[in-house]
């Protein structure tokens, strides 16, 4: 009786490690997949650099990755007047540039621009309030990118007002860093929503299948 035992336990226990095994297998490959994003958004960002760098050597473009999410930051202060959502002369001028650089090197991915300001409200006809400011700057820029020869589908505008602070607001130098348009690279996750879905349509019956669902953006 005691070795039947032993032995169930002992075909139980090689049964869990050869599950445990294959589970680990398909850590590993996520996590390579995983690092092939990262690393195909870290030569993205390399070649934005690159594309860009008369603009990041005059002091007019920052490149950088917040929060996993590749930005290419313009001081507002280059682009518009104090309280105004016109491109100056040299503000055209930079953003042409950036839409022909971005639009040499990603023609297939998508671009949210978005407009930030300090935290000194406003308030006239125009921009009852900052968060109307911020979506004035960031719908005038993705216009100007689109006359540059930007593919406008690959386009969208947001405003986030003085809510994503770079910078303390307490003194000027804090205020004219926060005021800023921002272009950001949406993050292209559909290999891995079609890889989550393929897994999750394998077993269980049928459940939890995402049929008829869409590519999210954010």
């Amino acid at each position: 009786m005691l070795s039947i035992v032993a032995f169930l336990i002992g075909c139980a226990s090689q049964e869990e490690l050869q599950s445990l095994q294959e589970e680990n297998a398909r850590l590993t490959a996520r996590v390579a997949r995983l690092d092939a994003i990262v690393d195909k958004e870290r030569e993205t960002v390399r070649e934005l650099r690159e594309d860009l760098k008369p603009l990041v050597d005059k002091g007019l473009l920052i490149i950088e990755v917040n929060e996993g999410r590749v930005t290419l930051a313009l001081r507002s202060d280059v682009l518009f007047a104090k309280g105004s959502a016109e491109l100056s002369a040299d503000g055209k001028d930079t953003v042409q540039q950036l839409a022909r650089a971005l639009g040499r090197r990603s023609p297939d991915r998508d671009f949210q621009v978005e407009g930030h300001t300090d935290s000194d409200p406003i308030n006239t006809a125009q921009f009852p309030n900052n968060w109307y400011l911020g979506a004035a700057r960031g719908i005038t820029v993705t216009e100007a990118m689109i006359a540059a020869g930007f593919p406008r589908n690959h386009l969208s505008a947001a405003t986030y007002s003085d809510t994503r602070p770079s910078q303390s607001n307490a003194n000027d130098g804090g205020q004219a860093l926060n005021r800023r348009i921002e272009v950001v690279l949406v993050p292209d996750v559909s290999g891995i929503y079609k890889r989550l879905e393929k897994q999750g349509g394998g077993g269980g019956g049928g459940k939890g299948k995402g049929k008829g669902k869409g590519k999210d953006k954010d």
